[in-house]
């Protein structure tokens, strides 16, 4: 190695923090709520968000899939592997974006249902309770078969 102004000119540049990214949402309420950009797939901190899955297009849009509130950002990804993270990457998922600013739960919570009311969301999509949505209210009518009298009797 060079010693020496050349040796120093030689040197491999200083490793940098990737800058950070933010994105602004606003919800149905006409508020803006600030995030933060990470990557979908990434470790996560373990801090109470309102969270986004979101798809980046090619030309820079974000598009939400998934919106959410949780008391510990990491845990709760490790939850979602199996369901809502899987499907969004189906989706074409690629970000996570956090809102780390609320302080308590129904902070989160109000933030939350003003981004989801602003937002069509397919993953947030849930079935109404004519159709066994709201918390399985119509889903046993749905299930059963139609029964008649003889088949009461019966043990059908």
């Amino acid at each position: 190695m060079s010693t020496g102004i050349f040796g120093l000119l030689m040197q491999p540049p200083a490793p940098t923090m990737p800058e950070m990214q933010f994105h602004d949402w606003q919800g149905a309420s006409g508020r803006w709520w600030l995030t933060i950009v990470q990557p979908l797939l990434a470790e996560h901190l373990d801090l109470q968000s309102v969270y986004i899955m979101v798809r980046r297009d090619w030309n820079g849009f974000a598009h939400p899939l998934y919106i959410g509130q949780t008391s510990d950002t990491g845990r709760r990804m490790g939850e979602h592997i199996q369901d809502k993270l899987r499907q969004a990457i189906a989706l074409g998922g690629n970000e996570l974006h956090c809102h780390f600013s609320a302080r308590t739960k129904h902070e989160r919570f109000t933030i939350e249902t003003d981004l989801r009311n602003g937002h069509k969301t397919p993953l947030n999509e849930q079935p109404s309770a004519a159709l066994g949505g709201l918390f399985g209210l119509g889903a046993g009518y749905l299930e059963k078969p139609k029964q008649t009298f003889g088949g009461l009797l019966a043990g059908y």
